[in-house]
């Protein structure tokens, strides 16, 4: 669907808000794997010393933080949109070149997150009746889809900070008025083409 998030609109400072304590909570959750998994692997081989439990707490790791990106998810294309935007307006610098890349992997990211949550629910369509929440047929599947989900979920703990920066830049033109040089990015915002998840 359409996109038109306005940058520095109510609706963009209360999705920056969302994103915010995602990145905190996000924080929070990996220092504790990172704890526990130093605690329970060994330190030479980094082979965890029971498998099976590393493996549970692996899995906690996956659902809390896809639960912490909660409603980030469903305007991470929105903020996305919101940065390119904003970086199309700034004059062209090698720090905007780097926030530019940071911005199109998380556009990258948001689109696989998407496309994995779609592929779950086709997954979960296609379940006998008998697979419900709480039994193996239900749970080996999800745990699956909150993996994949992972690795999309840490570049945006990894580079969300990015949309901050891009923002403060864009605000701080704004207030000074100066002239606009615009900054031709390495690729073409398509940030309307995201397929977002049923909400």
């Amino acid at each position: 669907m359409p996109i038109s998030l306005e940058p520095g609109s109510e609706e963009h400072w209360l999705y920056l808000r969302q994103l915010a304590h995602y990145l905190r909570h996000s924080r929070q959750i990996l220092a504790a794997w990172d704890h526990y998994s130093a605690r329970h692997s060994d330190p030479e081989t980094f082979q965890p010393h029971n498998e099976d439990a590393y493996g549970l707490r692996q899995q906690q790791r996956d659902a809390d933080t896809l639960a912490a990106f909660g409603r980030v998810y469903y305007h991470a294309d929105e903020l996305v949109y919101a940065a390119e935007q904003q970086l199309a307006q700034l004059p062209a610098s090698d720090r905007i070149r780097r926030y530019a890349w940071q911005v199109r992997e998380l556009h990258e990211a948001t689109e696989c997150l998407y496309t994995v949550y779609n592929d779950w629910l086709t997954v979960r369509a296609a379940l006998p009746e008998s697979a419900r929440p709480g039994t193996l047929a239900y749970e080996e599947p999800l745990a699956e889809s909150y993996a994949e989900a992972w690795h999309y979920l840490d570049q945006w703990a990894i580079h969300g900070e990015a949309v901050f920066a891009v923002n403060a830049l864009a605000e701080r033109q704004s207030k000074s008025g100066a002239p606009t040089a615009v900054a031709a990015l390495p690729t073409p915002a398509v940030a309307a083409g995201v397929r977002r998840g049923a909400r």
